[in-house]
């Protein structure tokens, strides 16, 4: 195979009853461009590896080995260099526990020193080059506290770095040998959602901790990611924090079983300030995630003949690694290009609106308001939305009968750019044209401290709930400008929920906020469900533990506020009602399970295996199973009298919007429309980095447009129904 200077893939098959096949070394990034029936153009195989266990790669350059069938024999062997083997002891340490490895410095250095952490145990094991065996390092302290282990660590200039199961990280001094704990108890940042894969990194003497979120353990896809740099804060008692990172620049993540940086990626021809993630827990595959920070968008290849039991690791090539540039690599919050131009605009149109301080000319403020008005009812609802900013006098003004009658008001997937600045973008599916929002007196709060995600939007107002991190969150309606804080969530499980929903307006007195969490434990006696409630003017969220020894499991789905009730979806399709007026909770006998269109649930479903939704439209129940691929949406209607799901078959003059968490269905605006599932996707975007085409699903034709496959995600985005 040809050298190359982009990251390659060293892929262990795993085969049931043959455990000889050589692992195979494969460049993903030409895998398109590569004739599909030759596939020696891209891939080649390590015979030299034959026959033996891959147990970790270290900074991408050097694999730890082990043949079991010559004594457990170890040893540390650089493929892509020249095949430099160094031998290390036997490793007669079970290695069941023995999960990610780290190295203090270059194995060819006498001062190198080797540590495995272990999963769900509570020492590490190490050596030398030279020793003769493997030690371990217990975890337990002066007062036999021991640290229960999660299996990964990095290494970082003496120091390493290990989380435990208390959300903290332990540090090991590696700079001496024998190594030691040297601190516990550094904190983790917080989570904006439960179903959180992390892994630590190094680059450049710094550490990161990477994690990326599902919809669910299994077959999900990838819903958002966060990034985070750890500091030692000195001006804070010199204690360690993590700070949030929105770009890296020239930089680029890899993660697979293991995870480098690149620290030149415009060199090697990489597309820089990006992650590329291989998410093998997928159905039909194994996909190669390219998730770009800057806009936070992510695309996806499926790389065939990869299994989610393939052991896969990257590998970066020798001048790439080396490459490091201390005069470019500054991490910001910022992410958004400045202009001294309240708009900008590109050959498609205006695509930014910025609109800061209220600096209106008062020749504009002073136009008579039926002219406005007649203004008005000539544009768009998007420009609409922009005149009423212009100025208070404007921001009054209501739109007249005719416009509505001219431009019924639908959905925009409202999708967060930067969380640091408050910047997110609307995109219009039915004019297909989308526009980056940047508004201090409406949208995101700018949080420097926190990612964010926007979880649920009320089908009616434009409200949309928005979590900032584990404990906080509030409401926004990005076109009237509101704002409502909530209470900290002092509870220790925060905002990890299955599903949350408003009874009405946050600002209303009557409004309710409810979410829903069930124990996951699918065999234990002692189930339970956590039900949090808000009411208006509560300075407090309280929080009602429930015992709940039925099969029914919540499904990753926000409830439905119904007939003064909140119904909650279940994995199988049955419903769950909490009453909010005497607290209590009941599962419902009926509905039974409705058979999908691809099949059943299956014996025991997991919430996140299919996205679920629940919402309401003209007076009924309205449930909608989503696969996480190129598989048949499933709509149905409940039938109050008997209590049964109704399969639909067409939508007729309705459409449905469906996201992440939520759903909205309506009469379509235009006849275009009818029949039509629209995705939190998009199928193209113009010169500027801007979506022009929607992603859909023709519930008639039963096809993905454009193909489920060559789509883009914005990610962390919802569907917000403007009231103006």
């Amino acid at each position: 195979m040809e050298s190359s200077s982009k990251p390659l893939l060293l892929v262990f098959k795993f085969a049931e009853g043959n455990d000889n096949e050589p692992p195979t070394l494969m460049d993903p990034f030409s895998q398109h461009k590569s004739n599909t029936n030759n596939p020696s153009a891209w891939r080649h195989q390590m015979l030299e590896l034959k026959g033996k266990q891959c147990l970790a790669c270290l900074q991408g350059q050097w694999l730890l080995m082990l043949d079991a069938a010559s004594s457990n024999h170890c040893f540390l062997v650089s493929p892509l260099d020249d095949m430099t083997i160094i031998s290390l002891p036997p490793l007669d340490t079970p290695l069941e526990p023995l999960r990610r490895c780290a190295i203090s410095s270059s194995p060819l250095s006498p001062d190198c020193t080797i540590v495995f952490s272990t999963f769900m145990d509570t020492y590490l094991a190490y050596t030398r080059p030279g020793e003769d065996d493997w030690w371990q390092l217990d975890t337990d302290d002066d007062d036999d506290d021991e640290l229960l282990l999660m299996g990964d660590i990095v290494s970082c200039q003496g120091k390493m770095y290990v989380p435990t199961d208390m959300s903290s990280i332990a540090m090991l001094d590696v700079s001496s040998y024998p190594p030691h704990i040297e601190r516990r108890g550094i904190p983790e940042p917080s989570c904006i959602h439960s179903m959180a894969n992390a892994m630590l990194v190094e680059s450049q003497g710094e550490v990161f901790l990477l994690r990326h979120y599902g919809y669910g353990a299994r077959d999900s896809e990838l819903l958002d990611i966060d990034l985070h740099r750890l500091v030692h804060a000195t001006d804070d008692g010199g204690d360690y924090v993590w700070r949030k990172v929105d770009t890296i620049g020239d930089r680029a993540i890899f993660v697979a079983d293991n995870c480098v940086v690149m620290s030149d990626a415009t060199k090697a021809g990489i597309r820089p300030d990006c992650v590329y993630l291989l998410h093998q827990r997928c159905r039909h595959g194994v996909r190669l995630y390219t998730i770009r920070l800057d806009d936070r968008t992510t695309t996806f290849t499926l790389l065939p003949d990869l299994t989610s039991n393939d052991s896969i690791y990257w590998l970066l090539p020798a001048p790439i690694s080396s490459i490091v540039d201390d005069t470019t690599q500054h991490y910001s919050g910022a992410i958004v290009h400045s202009s001294s131009k309240i708009d900008q605009e590109n050959g498609d149109g205006i695509s930014v609106v910025d609109i800061a301080s209220e600096q209106a000319s008062p020749c504009w403020c002073g136009l008579p308001t039926d002219m406005v008005e007649e203004i008005v009812s000539k544009i768009s609802l998007i420009d609409y939305f922009r005149l009423r900013q212009v100025c208070k006098g404007w921001s009054s003004i209501v739109k007249p009968i005719h416009y509505a009658q001219r431009y019924s008001t639908y959905p925009m997937l409202m999708s967060i750019c930067s969380t640091s600045t408050g910047v997110y973008k609307l995109f219009d599916p039915i004019v297909e044209q989308e526009y980056t929002m940047k508004n201090n007196r409406a949208g995101l709060v700018q949080s420097q401290d926190h990612f964010q995600m926007l979880l649920f939007s009320s089908r009616h107002d434009g409200w949309v709930l928005a979590t900032r991190g584990d404990k906080y969150m509030y409401a926004t309606n990005p076109f009237t400008g509101e704002m409502f804080e909530f209470p900290e969530a002092t509870f220790p499980a925060g905002n990890q929920f299955d599903g949350i929903c408003l009874s009405a307006a946050p600002t209303s007195p009557d409004c309710i906020a409810f979410s829903v969490e069930k124990d996951r434990n699918p065999t234990g006696r002692n189930r339970s469900v956590y039900v949090t409630l808000w009411r208006a003017g509560d300075e407090q969220w309280t929080m009602q533990r429930i015992d709940d020894h039925t099969p029914f499991r919540t499904a990753y789905c926000n409830p439905v506020f119904y007939d003064g009730e909140f119904y909650c979806l279940g994995t199988r399709g049955g419903l769950a009602v909490f009453n909010p007026n005497n607290t209590t909770w009941r599962v419902l006998d009926k509905p039974e399970a409705p058979v999908l269109v691809d099949g059943n649930f299956g014996d025991d479903p997991m919430p996140g295996d299919m996205y679920c939704h629940l919402l309401e439209f003209m007076g009924d129940l309205i449930a909608v199973f989503r696969p996480h691929s190129d598989g048949a949406i499933s709509v149905f209607r409940l039938n109050r009298c008997e209590m049964a799901w109704t399969k639909l078959e067409r939508l007729d003059g309705a459409v449905l919007f469906v996201d992440n968490w939520n759903a909205i269905m309506m009469p379509a605006p235009r006849d275009v429309a009818c029949n039509r599932i629209y995705l939190p996707k998009f199928g193209g975007c113009n010169d500027a980095g801007d979506a022009n085409r929607s992603a859909f699903y023709d519930f008639e034709a039963r096809k993905y447009y454009p193909s489920y496959h060559g789509v883009t995600d914005r990610m962390n985005s919802i569907w917000v129904n403007p009231n103006l």
